[in-house]
């Protein structure tokens, strides 16, 4: 998917659908709101740590920070991605957008692409502002462990791993729903509960440790892999236009 992430046409296709997307009100307040809210709670929670007050410790104030963070890339695409062929269709786009001279796969590449650029730059602007604070501001006992280099190395590696799974799974839900609705609930009915694992790791239930972030990037990868594949055979274009 990465080889056709890089084809010219996707690439056109992909600068096409965030026009598209930036001229839908819900996408925009989401994209902008849920970032800016998934900043100030972290940052405020560990601003306002209190030790004789907290529950938990540092290390479960810092765990509940990064949740909202591992939140971002998860969340912010659901609404671009449920919208991404159902809302072609109701906008009565998506035939048009058939005829061009592109594969399924390319279509569905050029989606991908133009709901994973604005949510990565989002998420690591954020994760960024949310280090630069931690840095100048946050005091001891919770700095040490905001600090600890295994969150950022857990952050880079899954994030992007995230949004393509929430990226995907949305799309699957567009193409076989009947309403914008319909494919976002049933989204977050898959993407709420697949969030236990980052749970337990910002928990500290599991250890955040370079080889646990490894296999749970691992394990994401094997499963945007095989929603590529599913998301391929959900896009059908026959059937498709047959619902236009």
């Amino acid at each position: 998917m990465t080889i056709l992430a890089a084809n010219p046409a996707i690439m056109a296709l992909a600068r096409k659908e965030l026009r598209e997307l930036r001229r839908h009100r819900m996408i925009v307040i989401s994209a902008t709101i849920l970032p800016v809210a998934f900043l100030l709670l972290p940052v405020l929670n560990l601003l306002l740590y209190t030790p004789g007050r907290a529950i938990g410790g540092p290390d479960f104030a810092v765990g509940q920070a990064m949740f909202c963070f591992f939140l971002t890339p998860v969340i912010m695409p659901a609404t671009m991605a449920a919208y991404g062929i159902i809302g072609e269709r109701d906008q009565g786009t998506l035939e048009p957008l058939l005829t061009l001279p592109l594969t399924d796969r390319q279509l569905l590449a050029g989606k991908v692409t133009a709901i994973l650029v604005p949510t990565l730059l989002a998420s690591f602007s954020i994760y960024l502002a949310y280090m630069i604070v931690v840095m100048a501001a946050v005091a001891e006992p919770v700095r040490s462990p905001a600090l600890d280099w295994t969150w950022p190395l857990g952050f880079l590696l899954c994030s992007p791993l995230l949004a393509l799974f929430s990226t995907l799974t949305g799309l699957i839900f567009s193409a076989r729903a009947r309403d914008v609705r319909i494919a976002e609930h049933l989204a977050g009915l898959v993407l709420l509960p697949s969030m236990l694992p980052v749970l337990l790791v910002v928990t500290r239930t599991i250890d955040p440790s370079v080889v646990t972030w490894l296999l749970f990037a691992a394990a994401t990868a094997l499963l945007d892999a095989a929603l590529w594949r599913l998301a391929v055979r959900a896009f059908d274009r026959e059937r498709a236009i047959s619902h236009v």
